[in-house]
């Protein structure tokens, strides 16, 4: 399934907004989300089955009993409308840093960090069992069924993504089987051993910002949550930060700096982490390779600072 349009989005959840119009409050990869009232929001799932929900709603629910001083989703109610998913969620107060950042009311070096403040927060809450029964992109099962180790549990991964989309990857990336027979190994020395929750997706638009310009919620968690390394999540953040624009490698980088100064994360950890994001990732969107995110992965495997932390 895809996107919806609004009036057939607005038929799907008449029953939960007694007459008022639903009002999109944004759509990504996964689905759209709709404001159905002051304190509830409706998520229309494009793909995502009754049991996957349900495993997230767990999820939630342990992550959730964590002295977090964000808050995070709760799924109040799953149905399923017209051979689509429906969750029915509390809407979280604040206003998103990507917004902020946009229209001027916070400037690049506090969303920078800001967006390291919301890692250390999450690095220091320590382990999450639940987060290990998640999997991870279009994966069916758990990151963590195959391997108890991270960093095993990542390269295992990694290789499956190169087999289905080898013909892909092998066109665009130098050197590429070289490249992956290093990582797994370099997956292993560089990983810290520290162990919290991942999200894996903490982009500017999934932080939430009070009155106070501190972080009051993280969204969007599941693309690429688990456990593990929490140098992982800095190093996935930092790039995704702003992927496409003019400064997106000066962000980058500098936000690498941050995470080496403020968390101590080492320089080397955070670009094997970025190989390992980048070649795991590559054809989430496109099998084929005709996207963006394609591209900037790619490049990312093929950059010199990466490649020569990854063949060191």
């Amino acid at each position: 399934m895809s996107y919806l349009p609004h009036d057939d989005a607005t038929r799907l959840l008449e029953r939960w907004t007694d007459g008022a119009g639903p009002r999109l409050l944004g759509q990504g990869m996964e689905g759209a989300v709709y404001a159905i009232g002051r304190n509830r929001i409706a998520k229309i799932w494009f793909d995502e089955s009754e049991a996957s929900l349900q495993r997230l709603r767990r999820f939630y629910n342990a992550l959730a009993a964590t002295s977090f001083r964000f808050e995070i989703p709760r799924i109040h109610e799953i149905h399923r409308v017209e051979g689509r998913c429906v969750t029915i969620e509390q809407r979280l107060a604040g206003t998103s840093l990507a917004d902020l950042l946009e229209t001027g009311h916070t400037s690049l070096d506090d969303a920078r960090s800001t967006l390291v403040d919301a890692l250390a927060e999450l690095a220091g809450n320590g382990a999450l069992p639940a987060a290990r029964t998640l999997p991870v992109m279009d994966e069916s099962a758990p990151l963590y069924e195959g391997s108890e180790d991270f960093s095993n549990a990542l390269a295992d991964v990694a290789e499956r993504r190169l087999a289905r989309f080898r013909r892909t990857l092998d066109s665009a990336v130098e050197e590429l089987d070289k490249k992956v027979v290093a990582l797994r190994a370099r997956l292993h020395e560089v990983d810290s051993r520290r162990r919290s929750v991942i999200h894996g997706d903490l982009i500017p638009g999934n932080i939430l910002i009070g009155e106070a310009r501190t972080p009051t919620a993280v969204l969007d968690w599941g693309f690429f949550t688990t456990e593990g390394d929490p140098a992982f999540d800095g190093a996935v953040a930092a790039s995704i930060f702003d992927m496409y624009g003019d400064g997106a490698l000066n962000t980058e980088l500098d936000l690498y700096a941050q995470l080496e100064d403020r968390l101590g994360y080492e320089r080397e950890t955070l670009l094997v982490y970025r190989a390992a994001y980048s070649l795991i990732t590559a054809n989430a969107y496109d099998a084929d390779g005709n996207d963006g995110h394609f591209a900037w992965c790619a490049d990312a495997l093929n950059r010199p600072d990466v490649v020569d932390a990854l063949l060191a």
